[in-house]
């Protein structure tokens, strides 16, 4: 999905003003009145793209229970709390929900620029490292269920005369297996199982 500045903000005047701010830098933004608003026209929250621009204390839900709820379902966009009644407990709430930044108005338009440029980054490098461990996930996938174990044995550091003891193997088996998932992997040493692949596989072994 194309990325959005997605502007959430109960201030007529600051979704005029903040849109053709933001406009000036080729940003694309999607104004709303109300979390309620962006809500009902948002019916994917998942899929969105870019960054969001919050306020705190808005009529109705606020920006930080939408904050919490996001936090909750794993929604990865960044999230820029604005607040026109900044405190360090609100502060402290928007950061241990996720939020990227937190930003008090009125908001300096150099810093605002900088942090929504900052936020598109971010959301970038996520998209990028989502697709790169799908990739990584559905090689894994090709792996036999003795290959995989062998897979987890290997990055636990042992031999392959160690895994045939622990399999009740031969460690021509073994190693006829290791050489298999090497292939399906697309790796030829067990540095590059573990730079490439380490990440995933240790959650799997914890």
């Amino acid at each position: 999905m194309e990325p959005f500045i997605y502007l959430i903000d109960d201030d007529q005047a600051i979704r005029c003003s903040l849109s053709s701010l933001l406009a000036t830098m080729g940003w694309q933004t999607r104004a709303y009145e109300s979390v309620l608003d962006f809500q009902q026209q948002m019916q994917e929250p998942q899929a969105i793209s870019g960054c969001l621009l919050l306020d705190i204390r808005m009529p109705g839900k606020s920006g930080l229970l939408l904050l919490e709820e996001w936090q909750r379902q794993g929604l990865a966009i960044p999230v820029i709390i604005m607040t026109g009644h900044g405190n360090i407990d609100l502060c402290r709430r928007a950061f241990k929900n996720g939020a990227f930044e937190f930003l008090t108005k009125p908001i300096d338009a150099d810093l605002l620029i900088e942090t929504v440029s900052a936020a598109l980054e971010h959301q970038h490098l996520l998209q990028k490292q989502r697709a790169e461990n799908a990739e990584l996930t559905d090689k894994l996938s090709t792996l036999s269920a003795r290959e995989y174990e062998i897979t987890l044995l290997i990055m636990e550091g042992k031999s392959s005369k160690e895994i045939a003891h622990d399999l009740t193997l031969s460690p021509r088996t073994v190693e006829a297996h290791r050489a298999n998932l090497f292939a399906k992997l697309e790796i030829n040493s067990l540095v590059k199982l573990i730079t490439i692949y380490g990440g995933l596989l240790t959650k799997n072994m914890d």
